[in-house]
């Protein structure tokens, strides 16, 4: 194993991270994950991918291996490894003529927009000219609609009489309406205090825990990363990804399963994360000091109903 394939696998398993679970965020097999790791660079498709796996890998573990990349990674002291690894570092430089070229393009460029733009701000004198003819010179409708509307306004003030029985049964329905909605309130509060969600342990082995949530109707999952970034994976009951991904320090992620019967939890760092069940703070059945990598079922029971 070489230097950076140790950094590497260390970085991982620090955060609780599998082998799969980083095939999953970066989309790379877990054969070129393995010889990355183990400095087996001849079995990468190309040579072009040595240099971007290893900088991808890198990146979803947090690691920074610029000064590998410099120093090129250390391979069997082959002809074919070396001549390999050559090509990997080499990158397409531009030359100075082609840098050159880019200015001129740009001067061309501007040139012409030049000889365009007597035309342009001649255009917009006439425009703002015509505009300022407009406003210090209101033809006559306007005035004849302006004395149309003041003379609407003026029409329209009426002295409203007092003690008007309209007025009465307004104020009377207002009332009533009043009352019925505090008694609609009302109702809201008991129903809401008659139910109550309650979160069961159904079993905790190991870091494997299955819980049911029952006496709600709604199923809201919030993970935070209280304190440090932590790797989550989420499936539900038919097996498919509903989420894969890491949670970072200080941020939070909401998720909405109401509709589903069961989601199962990939946890890699349960010291890490704080979860939160319709705003109701989970425990961990099984304490994140004995097992830092824990799966956790919720079970949806209203879905099963």
């Amino acid at each position: 194993m070489t230097e950076l394939g140790k950094i590497l696998r260390e970085a991982r398993e620090a955060k609780g991270l599998s082998i799969d679970d980083v095939q999953e965020l970066t989309k790379i097999q877990k054969r070129y994950l393995e010889a990355i790791e183990e400095g087996n660079y001849e079995i990468l498709p190309g040579q072009f991918y040595v240099r971007a796996f290893i900088r991808q890998y890198a990146e979803t573990v947090n690691v920074d291996v610029s000064n590998f990349l410099v120093e090129k990674p250390t391979v069997e002291d082959t002809e074919e490894g070396s001549s390999h690894v050559e090509e990997v570092k080499h990158e397409e430089i531009p030359t100075r003529s082609s840098k050159l070229k880019e200015p001129l393009g740009v001067n061309v460029k501007s040139s012409r927009v030049m000889d365009y733009l007597p035309k342009i701000l001649i255009a917009l004198l006439i425009i703002g000219i015509c505009i300022l003819i407009y406003v210090m010179f209101p033809t006559k409708d306007n005035d004849n609609n302006s004395a149309n509307t003041n003379q609407s306004n003026a029409n329209s003030e009426i002295e409203k009489p007092e003690n008007n029985a309209l007025d009465e049964t307004n104020k009377d329905d207002e009332a009533t309406n009043e009352e019925t909605k505090d008694d609609v309130t009302q109702d809201e509060e008991n129903q809401t205090e008659e139910t109550t969600q309650k979160i069961t342990v159904d079993s905790a082995e190991g870091k494997y825990t299955t819980v049911s949530l029952t006496g709600t109707d709604v199923f809201k999952l919030e993970v935070i990363g209280a304190t440090g970034d932590v790797y989550l994976g989420i499936k539900n009951k038919a097996g498919s990804s509903l989420f894969a991904g890491m949670i970072n320090k200080s941020k939070n992620q909401t998720f909405d399963f109401t509709d589903e019967e069961e989601v199962t939890l990939n946890i890699g760092a349960t010291q890490a994360v704080e979860l939160r069940i319709n705003d109701e703070v989970f425990e961990f059945p099984v304490s994140p000091s004995e097992s830092v990598h824990q799966y956790i079922t919720i079970k949806n029971l209203k879905m099963n109903q």
